[in-house]
């Protein structure tokens, strides 16, 4: 199928070149569809020395929102786009309560997840965000559940990502592109077997992105955001505060459609 694979990075050349890279490189990705977003010119001097002419890199925008509505503009409307964090260091899947390396290619992901959309009218997909076996599934839900920011598909021109939103900056971009489009087109797309080998809340990226708009705490920043999303959506998600005391959010369990791992 045809899609191209959008890379928006800020002050971690090095960590893609460790991380998402080569991740995608193992999975057989095709260096042509790959574009790396950065930020502004030094960015790009700074990753065009990390990578020559290896990659496609683009200048963007500060932040991951903004870089996102950016080259949003930049794909043809309607282009299927798969979207990645800059640190994804493995994709694993479910191995009964355990997990194991993804079978799979990167293009036979973005074909299951962009089929099901297009079968159920969803524009969004992503997978499961826990790397913990016992809470996967071997299945594939079409409702609502919440779509992690680090590997997702939607479409170019998403309205889902270009409108008008609640909250600002990055933080619950993830948690408020899931509710737009759930509200928007009727479901989302999870692949409840897959899972991300990331680090959350990481140094760099939207932290590097908060301290340049002058916020140094970016965990009173996400919470900021979470009880906006919680307010503007108080039929679909409700703050909560997780055991090691950190404030999340939960949405409202939506299930229309449960297909078997293929």
């Amino acid at each position: 199928m045809s899609y191209e694979i959008a890379i928006p990075s800020y002050k971690r050349a090095g960590i893609l070149a460790k991380a998402t890279i080569p991740t995608l490189l193992r999975l057989g990705a095709d260096k042509k569809r790959i574009t790396i977003w950065v930020a502004n010119l030094d960015e790009l001097v700074n990753y065009r020395q990390q990578f020559g002419d290896e990659f496609n890199i683009e200048i963007a925008q500060v932040g991951k929102v903004n870089a996102q509505r950016f080259y949003h503009k930049r794909y043809a409307t309607g282009t299927p786009i798969l979207n990645l964090d800059d640190d994804i260091y493995n994709i694993q899947e479910k191995d009964g309560e355990k997990l194991k390396e993804y079978e799979g290619t990167i293009a036979q992901l973005a074909e299951i997840g962009f089929a099901v959309c297009e079968k159920s009218g969803a524009r969004l997909w992503g997978i499961n965000p826990v790397a913990n076996g016992y809470f996967l599934k071997d299945t594939i839900t079409v409702g609502l559940r919440y779509i992690c920011g680090n590997i997702y598909g939607n479409y170019a021109g998403d309205p889902a990502v270009m409108g008008e939103r609640v909250t600002e900056g990055s933080s619950g971009d993830d948690y408020e592109t899931t509710l737009r489009s759930y509200i928007l087109n009727g479901s989302v797309v999870r692949i409840d077997y897959l899972c991300p080998i990331t680090k959350y809340f990481a140094e760099g990226g939207i932290d590097a992105e908060l301290k340049a708009r002058g916020i140094e705490d970016r965990q009173t920043d996400h919470q900021k955001a979470l009880f906006e999303l919680a307010d503007a959506y108080p039929d679909l998600a409700k703050t909560y505060t997780k055991s090691n005391g950190i404030l999340n959010l939960r949405l409202k369990t939506i299930t229309q459609i449960k297909l078997s791992k293929p």
